[in-house]
């Protein structure tokens, strides 16, 4: 009897462990999120965007998630100790993503990548670094703004900052109508420099 007893209660345990698992998989298959902690919410600085995405971003300190697919295409979204990547290689769709960001320094965008804030970033220090075809609409409140342009990259900039370093050239695009800094220089570069960005 005892021995029966142990049985079922074996088989008890084994099939609420099997039904256990099968939830969390489902779970996990079925979400388009990446669930992270506060903690590493902070520690990610930069944001690295590449390929044919469009990224929304949102400054979210506290949010616990880390992305949501909002389209049907596919997109590689990961985090490591400083940085978020996003990107998607199908040339053929563009994958629709809204990412979370904390305390970020540098937005880094390449390829045929767009992306546009959500709310206002209020940061300290920003970099913001377009390169090939890559478009972005980046609202801002900094001390310090930094943005770099290359090839046919289009930045247009929303909002304030205490100094704002511009590097571009003749081929890119930076609107700054709706951009207000309380002092802006300007990196000198002559024809030279602009066959080395292409």
């Amino acid at each position: 009897m005892k021995q029966r007893t142990s049985s079922l209660l074996a088989i008890g345990i084994l099939a609420l462990a099997l039904t256990s698992s099968t939830v969390y998989a489902n779970n996990s298959a079925n979400s388009n999120l990446n669930i992270r902690t506060y903690e590493e919410n902070q520690t990610a600085k930069k944001v690295i965007i590449s390929g044919n995405v469009e990224v929304t971003l949102v400054q979210d300190a506290e949010s616990k998630k880390l992305y949501t697919n909002d389209g049907t295409a596919k997109a590689r979204v990961y985090s490591t100790d400083d940085a978020i990547y996003v990107s998607s290689k199908k040339s053929g769709e563009t994958a629709k993503i809204t990412l979370y960001v904390g305390n970020i320094s540098r937005i880094d965008i390449e390829g045929n990548a767009v992306v546009n804030t959500k709310n206002t970033l209020n940061l300290q220090y920003l970099q913001i670094i377009l390169k090939d075809n890559a478009k972005a609409d980046i609202s801002s409140k900094t001390e310090s703004l930094y943005t770099k342009l290359v090839n046919e990259s289009s930045l247009k900039l929303n909002g304030t900052t205490g100094t704002h370093a511009i590097s571009t050239n003749e081929l890119a695009t930076l609107n700054t109508k709706n951009f207000k800094a309380a002092k802006t220089e300007i990196e000198n570069r002559n024809s030279a420099d602009y066959a080395k960005a292409k």
